[in-house]
């Protein structure tokens, strides 16, 4: 593959994951409408365990190769997946996807601040600005649901909750892009969906299976394709193109959220519930998205270049 050709590649990729995760807040909170939060994690962790693995050992990958003696760092970030899907999750419940969604795009800063820690790169002055930019963002956001909130107390618990979502989630992307020079993108998946399903089956509500109706679990359903191809193309993105790149793209998703939870529950789509979100909240909304990608967009051609070389 030429290096154009590459890089176009891991760009759609990563378009793809944007929208993926643009859709899933909304597609969580119907689930959540017959299922606890610990009960869909687990469940779109098995669901993407069992798929890529059948489909690995279809193409003779030997997918279990990894699993007999993994890496320590795949396990950690497992580890940290899984609590970032169980989190969000519950904030979704709490809060709405409209809120999880924009808030969680502080992990774009972690993850620069990260590379700042653990690949001793450099802050920029367009980063900081972008920084400040997504806060007043943030603040604008935060004003406008707080003045249409009713259960304040549930709503600060849900940031919270995002916060640490967003943090434990850009250890799983440093483990990850340690561990692509060595191993294949989709047995790192393997690995991580595997300690992920381990991880949270002590939160399984059982009963949920039998009670759900048919539209909770298609939404389930969905959620767990939804893990497999959105991370799959997450982690083939990386091959392709920097980590600056990817958050830049990724980061458009809060913007899928909040247009879906606009027009999708004016219609009557599967019972969902507007989010109370105002003028000044989508104003807010825009203005972090735009913050963070002037903070994660610092990639320049020699960086490109050593990135799809």
């Amino acid at each position: 593959m030429t290096t154009a050709k590459a890089y176009l590649h891991g760009i759609l990729l990563s378009l793809a994951t944007a929208l993926l995760w643009g859709i899933l807040p909304i597609f969580l909170k119907i689930s959540l409408q017959d299922f606890h939060a610990g009960t869909i994690s687990w469940f779109r962790f098995l669901f993407a365990f069992l798929i890529l693995a059948i489909i690995l050992q279809w193409k003779n990958h030997n997918p279990l190769t990894i699993l007999r003696s993994p890496p320590w760092m795949g396990i950690v970030g497992g580890a940290c997946l899984a609590a970032n899907y169980y989190w969000v999750t519950v904030a979704v419940d709490l809060s709405g996807p409209s809120n999880m969604a924009v808030l969680i795009q502080i992990a774009g800063v972690f993850l620069i601040l990260a590379g700042v820690v653990i690949f001793h790169e450099r802050l920029t002055i367009r980063q900081v600005l972008g920084m400040l930019i997504a806060g007043c963002g943030l603040y604008l956001f935060f004003h406008d649901q707080q003045s249409r909130i009713q259960e304040s107390g549930e709503y600060y618990y849900a940031n919270f909750l995002i916060i640490l979502a967003a943090l434990v989630w850009v250890g799983y992307m440093v483990s990850q892009k340690f561990l692509s020079q060595e191993y294949g993108a989709q047995s790192l998946n393997l690995l991580v969906y595997a300690v992920s399903t381990v991880t949270l089956i002590v939160g399984v509500e059982w009963a949920d299976f039998a009670q759900a109706g048919l539209i909770a679990w298609l939404s389930l359903i969905f959620c767990g394709f939804n893990t497999l191809i959105a991370y799959g193309t997450l982690a083939e993105a990386v091959k392709y193109i920097p980590l600056a790149l990817i958050s830049v793209i990724i980061s458009l998703n809060p913007l899928i959220t909040l247009l879906g939870m606009k027009i999708l529950p004016e219609i009557g789509f599967a019972g969902l519930l507007s989010d109370p979100v105002g003028l000044l909240g989508y104003f807010g909304g825009v203005i972090v998205v735009t913050g963070i990608v002037l903070v994660v967009y610092r990639t320049t051609p020699k960086e490109n270049k050593a990135a799809l070389s």
